[in-house]
């Protein structure tokens, strides 16, 4: 019986091992802002750059166009904006630079902490309107995801949505037409 356990016990450690690194999903890093959001009549356009795809064989991370689409359906949910658009010619711009993620090598609770950086732009009159770093971070542990590469990715994601989540807060303060 002893040997049964410890081969069990053997092939799990491999399982979580040699288990490959799954790139931040767009969907879960959509944030959902809570409270009265101030809309604007205009359409935005979004960019971002920073991020980093996910191999295999390294850590989860967040590639750019996994961001963006994030970055975009939140804005569409939050209705900050009448539009998300590709057209760069739209009312304003927002750029978002993933300056920083950083992430555990191992662990039971890991946290991933992540700052962006986000200019919005008066695309119309090329006037920047508004510019923050965001600073945020997530704990996953080992409830939310019982491999470590998934947990890795699951504390990726709480950071981006809670950094996004931020982000649309502070623009709704602005008041734009």
């Amino acid at each position: 019986m002893s040997g049964r356990v410890s081969a069990f016990a053997t092939l799990a450690l491999a399982a979580l091992l040699t288990a490959c690194a799954a790139p931040s999903q767009p969907g879960a890093m959509v944030a959902a802002p809570a409270g009265e959001m101030h809309r604007s009549t205009e359409a935005i356009a979004v960019a971002v750059a920073g991020g980093k795809p996910t191999s295999a064989v390294r850590k989860s991370q967040i590639a750019d166009e996994d961001f963006a689409k994030a970055l975009r359906e939140s804005i569409e949910k939050s209705g900050l904006f009448a539009k998300v658009s590709n057209d760069p010619n739209t009312h304003y711009r927002l750029d978002a630079f993933i300056g920083q993620l950083s992430q555990p090598f191992a662990g039971f609770d890991m946290t991933v902490t992540m700052e962006v950086s986000y200019t919005l732009t008066d695309a119309q009159l090329h006037q920047r309107i508004w510019q923050k770093n965001v600073l945020t971070s997530h704990t996953a542990t080992v409830g939310d995801a019982l491999m470590g590469v998934q947990r890795l990715r699951v504390a990726n994601e709480g950071a981006a949505r809670k950094n996004i989540e931020e982000a649309l807060q502070e623009m709704s303060k602005l008041g734009l037409q």
